[in-house]
């Protein structure tokens, strides 16, 4: 049985994300909330939702997935926010 999906545009700020850094092997994640999540790369996954229930433009959110809660995924609007969105400040 599988549930519903969630309602992308309505996160919390926890789930917010206002920024995403990369550097090395490792993404850094900021969310609204303020908190600061570094994840490795092979462990955060880059998605799309343009459904009516998918995020804001600009706004993209974080979901954690992953059984011991070490793996996550980014949805975006569109594909084209994506390389946009993502700062390399260690260049």
């Amino acid at each position: 049985m599988q549930s519903r999906k969630a309602n992308l545009k309505k996160f919390p700020p926890a789930g917010q994300v206002v920024s995403v850094g990369y550097c090395g092997d490792t993404y850094t994640v900021t969310t609204a909330d303020g908190k600061v999540n570094k994840i490795w790369e092979f462990n955060l996954r880059f998605k799309t939702d343009s459904s009516k229930e998918g995020p804001l433009p600009g706004k993209p959110v974080i979901v954690g997935a992953g059984m011991q809660g070490d793996r996550a995924s980014i949805g975006f609007s569109t594909p084209g926010e994506i390389s946009d969105f993502i700062k390399q400040p260690c260049q």
